[in-house]
């Protein structure tokens, strides 16, 4: 049986009730990707308590490429949200074999598959589950490319090129209620303020260890024809400036007065004054960045 943290409310009781507590179905017409009938069929037949995520990846095929049965979708996407949160808690992408952001963007599954309020359930759990992986997020750790914090900011984009909602997250994390999502604003501030080797958050990349960044366009999926939802970049653009930086770094800093990280923050405040012009050309620069299918990065 795969096990979940629960905070946040993040809990298969939850993941399921979304569905209305679904049953296997009793038959499966949906023809799977690639021909895995016996996969798919074996998935379906398995109690939910017991689905492996290593598991699913016929699944995510099956959410991009065919015609899904609704009966099938029920019961196996709440097992596909549960893994989609234990991945990004482990800072590793979402896939066995094919990718669930790439699956539900190709095959439209948040517009096709669930109704207002069902969608509405998902935002709100991607939303909880990913301020509970930023309450994590303590220690300022740099660990060359596995350095955690590249998890969350690579999830955070995948999530801006599937949901049209990105603000709940936006609004959850900047609200800098808790250390963890204060050490997480202070973290991504940093990637506007330095330039490439000068971070003192990160560590400069080498060619053993990798790290550097942060790296604030890239994602974890397999979506190479897509960037962005437009509604994402709208809202970004409209929010991120050197102003909103300033104002909620020094609301991180008070959060973090009194924890290991408060010297960093207070550090990230004393900085961005000389910085701003950097800030602001970043700031405009970054939509543009994560609205194209692939990016090289700043170009300053």
């Amino acid at each position: 049986m795969v096990t979940c943290e629960e905070d946040m409310d993040i809990s298969w009781d939850r993941v399921r009730s979304i569905f209305g507590f679904p049953q296997p179905p009793r038959t499966v017409w949906e023809k799977p990707f690639d021909y895995c009938r016996g996969e798919l069929d074996r998935l379906v037949a398995t109690p939910w308590t017991e689905i492996n995520f290593s598991e699913l990846g016929v699944y995510y095929s099956d959410l991009g490429y065919v015609d899904l049965q609704p009966e099938v979708f029920s019961y196996l996407f709440p097992v596909c949200l549960m893994h989609w949160h234990e991945s990004l808690l482990h800072n590793t992408s979402c896939g066995v074999g094919d990718e669930f952001h790439h699956g539900v963007l190709r095959g439209g599954v948040l517009d096709r598959m669930v109704t207002p309020a069902q969608r509405l359930a998902i935002f709100e759990f991607f939303r909880d589950s990913f301020v509970t992986r930023l309450d994590m997020e303590r220690g300022l750790v740099c660990q060359g490319s596995k350095t955690p914090a590249y998890g969350w900011m690579r999830r955070f984009n995948s999530l801006g090129m599937v949901m049209p909602r990105i603000d709940m997250l936006w609004n959850a994390w900047w609200s800098v209620d808790t250390p963890g999502r204060a050490v997480a604003v202070i973290q991504y501030c940093s990637g506007l303020m330095y330039y490439e080797g000068e971070n003192p958050l990160f560590d400069a990349w080498t060619s053993e260890h990798g790290g550097g960044g942060p790296y604030l366009w890239e994602n974890d999926s397999m979506i190479c024809e897509a960037g962005w939802l437009e509604e994402n970049t709208r809202f970004l653009g409209t929010t991120l400036n050197a102003g909103s930086l300033a104002e909620t770094i020094s609301n991180a800093a008070e959060t973090l007065r009194g924890e290991p990280e408060y010297p960093m923050a207070s550090r990230l405040l004393r900085d961005l004054p000389s910085r701003t012009e950097l800030v602001e050309e970043r700031a405009r620069e970054l939509p543009r960045l994560l609205s194209r299918p692939s990016s090289l990065g700043w170009s300053m």
